[in-house]
């Protein structure tokens, strides 16, 4: 009995003593986020157009049919495109890559990063956010005038391709 006393006695000290113990880190003071870029006035019909046709010359490069969404700074939708078998899904999902885009002004893969870097909260911040890439806001002068959604790729990086190539077309 007294040596099963003992043992026990020498397994705790050994868990107790053996395990590594964590310093708390001293917070290191990083500077804040520069701010988002401002609201400029919004997207035209025109300038809308010329985004999709250069989001759909890049997207033909791919074998996948797309959806193309272009919205406005408040993420309403101003000129929608797809061709002819893209999956219905893609639909919704690109003005909704669209509408994240330019109402948190970020891309929308900015949101996939935090999610998969333990933030899930982002999910919740206001709803239809979607957290994929493929949407980009459209920057004329330094100010969001709106911003692309593309889907309909199996990644949502090949999707972004396609929207970056659309935002870059009013540069």
């Amino acid at each position: 009995m007294r040596s099963l006393s003992l043992i026990t006695t020498l397994a705790f000290a050994a868990a107790l003593f053996g395990s590594a113990v964590y310093a708390q880190q001293p917070a290191t003071s990083s500077p804040p986020p520069s701010p988002p870029p401002p609201y400029g006035a919004p997207i035209t019909i025109e300038q809308a157009k010329k985004v999709a046709a250069a989001a759909l010359v890049e997207a033909k490069k791919t074998p996948y049919d797309y959806a193309f969404a272009i919205v406005n700074p408040s993420g309403n939708l101003v000129y929608f495109e797809k061709t002819d078998d893209v999956l219905t899904a893609s639909i919704n999902i690109a003005i909704g890559k669209a509408q994240t885009s330019a109402t948190l002004k970020r891309p929308s893969k900015a949101l996939f990063d935090q999610m998969e870097t333990g933030h899930p909260y982002v999910a919740t911040l206001y709803p239809g956010v979607v957290a994929a890439a493929g949407g980009v806001p459209i920057m004329v002068d330094g100010k969001i005038i709106g911003a692309i959604g593309v889907s309909g790729s199996p990644t949502g990086l090949i999707d972004a391709r396609a929207a970056e190539a659309g935002a870059a077309a009013l540069k």
